[in-house]
C-alpha cells in the first residue's frame, strides 16, 4: 500500500484538460504565428521552407542546418535529435520569442531540419543538443 491519498479505497484521481473554444484557438494560432513573423523580421531570422502555427507552439521546418543555427544563435535553446530511419535524422531546436510586453507572452518555436547521419554538423549545434 502507498501513503498517496488518492490511492486509498473509493477515492479515484481526476485528470481534467481544458478545451478552448474555437474561436479562441483560432485568435491564439494567429497571436503566435504574428509574434513569430515579428521575431523574424526584426532579428533576421529565417523563416524556413514552411511556419506551421499552432495555439501552443510554431513549427517551423527547415531545408537546411543554417536556420535552424540561426535560430539557435539568436534565440538560444536546446536540440533534441531523433532517427527517422534510413539514414535521416530529425535535428529540433526548441526556443522562445522574446516577451516585449505581458500581452504578448514569449511563444514556443520548434525549428525542425532533415539531415543524414553523414552530415556534418556545426559544434554550436552540436553542443546545444539536450543529455
Amino acid at each position: 500500500m502507498t501513503l498517496n491519498p488518492t490511492d486509498l479505497p473509493g477515492r479515484t484521481s481526476l485528470t481534467s484538460t481544458i478545451h478552448l473554444p474555437f474561436a479562441q484557438q483560432m485568435q491564439m494560432l494567429e497571436s503566435n504565428r504574428l509574434a513569430v513573423e515579428t521575431e523574424c523580421n526584426v532579428y533576421g531570422l529565417p523563416a524556413g521552407a514552411r511556419m506551421e502555427a499552432a495555439p501552443d507552439v510554431v513549427r517551423i521546418l527547415a531545408t537546411d542546418v543554417e536556420t535552424l543555427g540561426h535560430w539557435l544563435d539568436v534565440r538560444g535553446g536546446t536540440v533534441t535529435v531523433a532517427r527517422a530511419g534510413d539514414g535521416v535524422q530529425v535535428w529540433c531546436l526548441r526556443t522562445a520569442t522574446e516577451a516585449e510586453l505581458p500581452k504578448f507572452p514569449p511563444v514556443t518555436v520548434l525549428v525542425s531540419v532533415l539531415v543524414t547521419d553523414d552530415e556534418q554538423m556545426m559544434p554550436e549545434i552540436r553542443a546545444a543538443v539536450a543529455v
